[in-house]
């Protein structure tokens, strides 16, 4: 039996990946490199760290991953912070009916903590999470399990108690990894991720009913 949801954020909270997608385009113009919108997105889900080593190797940039992180945090400080944002359409109704179920609710991002609890006060969310677990808790980034079972113990069930609400194949991937069921919200910002992994695939969080999944143990459906 299903006893608690845990959350990515980017793309599921609130509907960020392009702007995550932009500027990390533009630090990388910044630097001279030539960048297409289609590698970046190979990084939806990936720690912030792990996706500078790689782009600063593929590119062949002289600066240093924290210099390039420090770059990139600006922009985001600039772009996030002194914007009116807004939740993705329907994840607040759906935090009010997990609530009333008195599931458990941990927030599982490879965003930094500053980020997370900075958006999740945005947008109204921050009083329905029970634990939140971020990229400064981990040491290895999805596609590794090790967030979401870090989430699951900080909330204290097990694994297979648990279902995820993912945008992303690493996610998803993840997810499954931790022996939690999965939830694949098809947000077409996210881009073309591969969703196959997932238990259940949804087009919009409004299509969610608890009602009819938190039993479930069955076959997935689209």
């Amino acid at each position: 039996m299903i006893k608690a949801l845990i959350f990515d954020m980017d793309g599921v909270i609130i509907d960020s990946e392009p702007v995550h997608i932009q500027l990390t385009i533009d630090v990388l113009k910044d630097v001279g490199a030539t960048p297409t919108e289609d590698e970046i997105y190979e990084f939806i889900g990936v720690r912030n760290d792990e996706m500078w080593e790689t782009l600063k190797k593929r590119h062949q940039i002289s600066e240093s991953v924290e210099q390039l992180m420090a770059r990139q945090k600006a922009y985001k400080m600039e772009r996030f912070f002194n914007t009116k944002l807004e939740p993705v359409d329907g994840v607040l109704d759906l935090l009010r009916a997990a609530k009333r179920k008195e599931l458990k609710i941990a927030l599982a991002t490879s965003s930094p903590r500053y980020f997370a609890k900075y958006i999740l006060k945005a947008v109204k969310a921050s009083v329905f999470f029970d634990e939140l677990v971020t990229a400064d808790d981990i040491l290895k980034s999805k596609p590794d399990p090790e967030i979401f079972l870090k989430a699951a113990q900080a909330i204290g069930v097990l694994p297979e108690e648990c279902l995820v609400i993912e945008d992303a194949y690493f996610g998803i991937m993840a997810a499954k990894k931790a022996g939690m069921k999965c939830i694949g919200f098809r947000n077409p910002n996210s881009g073309n991720q591969d969703l196959s992994l997932a238990d259940y695939v949804v087009s919009s969080l409004r299509d969610i009913n608890l009602d009819e999944i938190l039993n479930l143990t069955g076959e997935a459906y689209d």
